[in-house]
């Protein structure tokens, strides 16, 4: 009987440490939504009452972890609490996102166009993109979408040309090295 109820404590003491964790990350991932877009360009144009902004030569989108890098941006107010679309173009334009609260990986990766939106944390790439993650893991597609917080990642084939050359999504899933080891 004493095993039990120390079991049962045990288990409780646990739980409620999981339930900290997850209020300390759930904290920290909205303190991340609330970081600060911060652009870099050689050349801005601002239309206040339209709410669109454009950027050109070697632009550099940052916010928390999160780096695109391209020719030329243009910014879309979406609403008054400053959710903002950004369409990053280049030959090609890159992300690179470091691991944060919200993502323990690193992603990189490269397309003619990317988009985001950083009301859902939602990155899209098309034409000819590729995104990687640490570990080797990639994916070769005419589009990818990927939510940087939940990591779900979306990969949609057009059926046409692209850089495979059929329009197909092409997938690597590297083996683990972790589970290699003691196989």
């Amino acid at each position: 009987m004493r095993r039990n109820t120390l079991r049962l404590t045990c288990l409780s003491r646990l739980g409620a440490a999981g339930l900290l964790a997850g209020v300390s990350l759930a904290a920290i991932a909205q303190s991340n939504s609330n970081l600060p877009i911060q652009i870099e360009s050689n050349s801005a144009d601002f239309a206040q009452k339209t709410g669109v902004s454009t950027y050109t030569g070697n632009v550099h989108l940052t916010r928390g972890g999160l780096t695109l890098t391209g020719a030329r941006l243009v910014i879309t107010r979406i609403n008054d609490r400053g959710n903002v679309k950004a369409v990053l173009t280049g030959n090609p334009a890159h992300i690179d996102k470091q691991p944060d609260s919200t993502s323990p990986e690193r992603i990189t990766g490269h397309a003619d166009q990317l988009e985001y939106t950083n009301a859902n944390a939602t990155l899209t790439l098309r034409g000819d993109a590729v995104l990687n993650r640490a570990g080797g893991d990639t994916i070769n597609s005419p589009v990818i979408t990927r939510n940087l917080d939940t990591g779900q990642t979306q990969a949609q084939g057009s059926g046409g040309a692209g850089a495979n050359n059929d329009g197909r999504v092409r997938i690597t899933i590297q083996p683990d090295s972790a589970g290699e080891a003691g196989s």
